[in-house]
């Protein structure tokens, strides 16, 4: 009976929860979430957990998810981390920082190909974020950590 308790509140527990983390396996799967994004200003942010400056930056990038969703603003995490760590690791942080909406990580076969769409420039490094805008032009790039009010300046450039 105690086994069973747990097991229900486990259950609850994850579905309280609500955020999912899919896997990114190939350039289809990165067109699936551009297009999820149409029409919103869009932050992607490449992160790890291993990462200092990603872990320190990370509550400042839910915090503006939080307060400008509502807006025209979109998030999209994509963790680097190695995807046998997704479920030991990942998911534990993103629980810890309150995220409750669909995360992604890195599961492309070749680190390249992954690399290359959205930057043939970017020698991926992280943290690194990318701005676009509600017509899915890129309009800023980022390398390394940022704070709260500069995230928050840099998309009301591109809010209505």
């Amino acid at each position: 009976m105690k086994y069973i308790l747990i097991a229900i509140l486990m259950t609850l527990s994850l579905n309280l929860f609500g955020q999912e983390i899919k896997p990114v396996k190939s350039i289809d799967d990165l067109e699936t979430i551009t297009k999820s994004t149409e029409g919103k200003v869009t932050l992607y942010n490449f992160w790890a957990t291993w990462c200092g400056p990603c872990v320190q930056e990370f509550p400042h990038l839910v915090k503006l998810y939080n307060n400008y969703k509502d807006k025209g603003f979109n998030l999209v995490f994509i963790s680097v981390d190695m995807p046998e760590q997704v479920q030991t690791k990942v998911v534990p942080f993103l629980k810890k920082q309150n995220v409750d909406f669909t995360t992604y990580y890195n599961d492309f076969k070749s680190i390249d190909d992954f690399i290359n769409y959205y930057d043939k420039n970017w020698e991926g490094a992280i943290p690194t974020t990318y701005i676009y805008n509600k017509d899915g032009k890129l309009v800023n790039k980022f390398l390394g950590s940022q704070t709260y009010e500069f995230f928050e300046e840099e998309i009301k450039k591109y809010l209505d």
